[in-house]
């Protein structure tokens, strides 16, 4: 995304290009209000949504309209709302209009984005509020709503807290010229100490809990392995309720990784079918597909290894922390629900992926792997600033324990307060401010 330049004027549907009974234009920036009015029947009063008509260079359209004064608006700005039929001739050409007038089309996210550099919002709500439109499920819009109203606490404890050693610290460095050596340090040193050990705490819940706030955003991965012909495919298809795998009784059918998706108790999985493994094969292909396998097994949060038999070893199941084996084509097995205990077999779920078969047991199962614990963070960006500022917390911490200069402590302080300050996009560079709006569509 380009630099915007907050000057212009800025108009674009808000809905989905398409017909519909109704559709929303926006348009914001300091004169926006003015630019409507040249082209409606009746004066716009800011918070009173009314009937309105457009006029435009050959069309006429009775609409809804409204205005909000800044800094009362979503972006922070004057902000006008259109509310025309939703018919594309009509959309485009009052779009057409307002930039005839002296607008320009936004660019993608430029209204949330305005809203940030106006203050209405942090980048962490941004984040948040692209969650909320992209989420598949309950949870994920829940999860969403909670972040972007500030749901969870231990961030903004961890900031409080950083905020009132750097006072104690700042205040003895102002004055540091007018006492004599030692006579406020030991104090100083631990107060600002149990600030530090109690922001050290509550950065270590966000970043103990990333793996299960990505895990509700972007789905728990599971990988399909085992060898050729064992079901794979046909697991997939069951698992997703769907046709996405080709099943033959053909060994090798399948060559690459292929994805799917479900949704279990409001939980989101992405599963990936696997070429076969074998270790004979002469196929350059095929050989390509089997180290593909692998290398998403490697990726997974939980591997599930089909076989068709108890005694089938597989050889590398220490190297997953979360490994579910399942004896396959088990026709005649009794549907144990969700209760997996019951159709376990020498460690391993005996189901009928061809009949549908404890699959829900199976799916029982990974849900059980799924981490539970999850704070506010739930992408790398985030991630990567709160460890920055844990791991200078911690730093800070240590100088205190050896008795360290003041002027130390405070330096580390002042790179975990930045860190933070990145993490709301306070800090942050244009190029990754710019790269989480450009996840919105044009009109938000």
């Amino acid at each position: 995304m380009n630099t915007i330049n907050k000057n212009d004027i800025i108009t674009a549907l808000a809905t989905p290009y398409g017909k519909s009974a109704v559709a929303i234009i926006r348009v914001s920036g300091s004169g926006c209000i003015d630019l409507a009015a040249r082209y409606l029947s009746r004066e716009l009063k800011a918070g009173q949504l009314k009937v309105n008509v457009f006029k435009g260079d050959n069309f006429t359209e009775r609409l809804m309209a409204v205005c909000y004064r800044a800094p009362h608006s979503y972006t922070g700005e004057d902000l006008v709302e259109l509310f025309p039929h939703g018919n594309m001739t009509i959309c485009d050409g009052i779009i057409k209009s307002l930039i005839g007038g002296g607008a320009r089309l936004a660019e993608r996210g430029e209204f949330t984005k305005r809203a940030f550099l106006n203050g209405k919002v942090d980048l962490m709500q941004c984040e948040a509020l692209a969650d909320i439109i992209d989420a598949q499920t309950a949870e994920q819009l829940n999860y969403g709503n909670t972040r972007y109203d500030g749901g969870f606490k231990s961030l903004g404890n961890a900031e409080s807290l950083l905020n009132k050693a750097l006072s104690s610290i700042e205040a003895v460095l102002h004055y540091s010229d007018e006492l004599e050596d030692g006579e406020i340090d030991k104090a100083v040193i631990n107060d600002v100490y149990g600030a530090i050990g109690k922001a050290i705490a509550e950065l270590e819940k966000e970043v103990n809990g990333f793996a299960g706030g990505k895990i509700i955003n972007d789905g728990f991965k599971v990988t399909l392995i085992g060898a050729p012909n064992v079901g794979k495919s046909t697991l997939l298809n069951a698992l997703t309720d769907s046709d996405r795998a080709i099943v033959t009784d053909i060994a090798g059918t399948t060559r690459d990784t292929l994805n799917g998706e479900f949704v279990y108790k409001d939980r989101k999985f992405s599963v990936t079918d696997t070429a076969g493994l074998r270790s004979d094969t002469r196929d350059a292909v095929e050989k390509i597909g089997i180290e593909r396998a692998l290398s998403a097994a490697n990726d997974a949060d939980a591997v599930v290894f089909v076989a068709e038999s108890a005694e089938t070893v597989f050889e590398n199941e220490n190297e997953y922390k979360n490994l579910i084996k399942v004896i396959n084509k088990c026709d005649g097995t009794e549907d144990v629900g969700e209760d997996y205990n019951k159709a376990i077999d020498s460690g391993r779920l005996k189901i009928s992926a061809k009949t549908g078969k404890n699959v829900t047991a199976l799916k029982q199962m990974m849900y059980d792997l799924c981490p539970k614990d999850h704070g506010s963070i739930c992408n790398h960006r985030q991630y990567e600033c709160a460890v920055k500022c844990l791991d200078s917390l911690k730093a800070a911490e240590k100088e205190c324990n050896v008795a360290g200069g003041l002027e130390i402590v405070a330096a580390l302080l002042y790179e975990a307060y930045s860190a933070i300050k990145e993490m709301y996009g306070e800090q942050a560079d244009e190029s990754v401010i710019s790269s989480v709006f450009e996840r919105f569509c044009v009109g938000k």
